[in-house]
């Protein structure tokens, strides 16, 4: 199915498009490669995202050696505990998965610093996490359960399970786990955080109930409005009732917690686009693709603002990158599917 982002195309576009793909059949005859066409800074922020994650693997290579010269100590677990290098092996490791959430090689690094330790639950929560990445879902469901098998109480596999659950179409038992995650808080005598209650808006969601999925987005963002997965899911919801500046505002909140998010950017931009303000748009799906170079959805996107802003040559070149990189826009702009 042709996305959302590609339906609307004027005639310009094909023009524009057999443009580019003359232009790439040049470069490629002669071996050069197109540049980016925006201006970058210095700093890279998946470069930032390798460097912590470089600084957190000479750390975990200290804490390994340490861990092998106790392995005959019976308080070893309790030592390593309290080890500075393992705590900070770990933040750094976390540190960089914010900025590169999809960077499955952490994690095994991870799942090893909560066995040093003896926290069974978290090596095997982040094994899980691993498998998910590597589309290996039983593997996380299972990893998960052990995970729950140790701490009944532990809420990331529980929040997992539920999404899990949820991907597979399986309403009854997401339901099932979104109870659970709520019993946990009420036995802790606390009130239920953020992801609780943006999990609560996808359970509602796939019932059809578009007034509790508002209101648990919106009671998510009151406990945390720094969540990202909320404030994207209701930045959505307000930009389909045209609610346009409040998505903005919601998005700008929770870029507090992650600045070198580009999807927050993107949508950022696109809500911009459907208020009709593409200079705005352009703005910020430039700083996206800052952060995210190889974009191509972003430099679709940059390529549809710039041509409503009557900058024709500015949009020809983002469309010709975007279709550098994922070839088979070619076809979908030329060809696209029907309904």
């Amino acid at each position: 199915m042709l996305p959302s982002s590609m339906k609307k195309i004027l005639p310009f576009w094909f023009a524009a498009m057999i443009m580019a793909v003359l232009g790439i059949v040049i470069l490629q005859k002669k071996n050069i490669q197109l540049i980016n066409y925006i201006e970058y800074p210095e700093t890279n922020p998946l470069l930032l995202a390798e460097a912590y994650r470089e600084e957190g693997e000479k750390y975990y290579k200290k804490v390994s050696e340490k861990y092998a010269s106790l392995l005959q100590d019976a308080d070893r677990r309790e030592k390593m505990k309290n080890l500075p290098e393992l705590a900070r092996a770990r933040r750094l490791f976390l540190e960089s998965l914010k900025i590169k959430p999809a960077s499955k090689g952490i994690y095994p690094f991870l799942s090893d610093l909560a066995e040093f330790e003896g926290d069974l639950a978290s090596m095997y929560y982040y094994q899980g996490k691993r498998a998910l990445l590597e589309d290996r879902t039983e593997a996380a469901i299972e990893a998960f359960d052990f995970s729950l098998n140790i701490r009944k109480d532990f809420l990331p596999p529980l929040e997992e399970i539920v999404s899990i659950h949820l991907q597979k179409g399986d309403l009854k038992k997401a339901e099932q786990s979104l109870e659970a995650i709520f019993r946990v808080f009420a036995e802790k005598s606390q009130e239920p955080n953020a992801g609780a209650f943006y999990l609560k808006s996808l359970v509602a969601q796939r019932k059809g109930n578009l007034e509790e999925q508002r209101e648990a987005l919106e009671i998510a963002l009151e406990k945390d409005p720094s969540h990202i997965e909320s404030a994207r899911f209701l930045a959505g919801v307000l930009s389909m009732n045209k609610e346009y500046d409040r998505a903005v505002s919601v998005i700008e909140r929770a870029r507090a917690s992650a600045p070198y998010d580009a999807n927050l950017l993107h949508w950022m931009g696109m809500i911009y686009m459907k208020k009709g303000d593409y200079a705005k748009a352009a703005e910020r799906l430039e700083d996206g693709l800052k952060i995210e170079k190889n974009s191509a959805p972003l430099y679709l996107d940059l390529a549809r603002s710039y041509e409503k802003l009557g900058k024709k040559s500015h949009s020809s070149l983002m469309l010709q990158k975007a279709m550098e990189i994922d070839k088979s826009l070619k076809t979908n702009i030329l060809f696209p599917k029907t309904d």
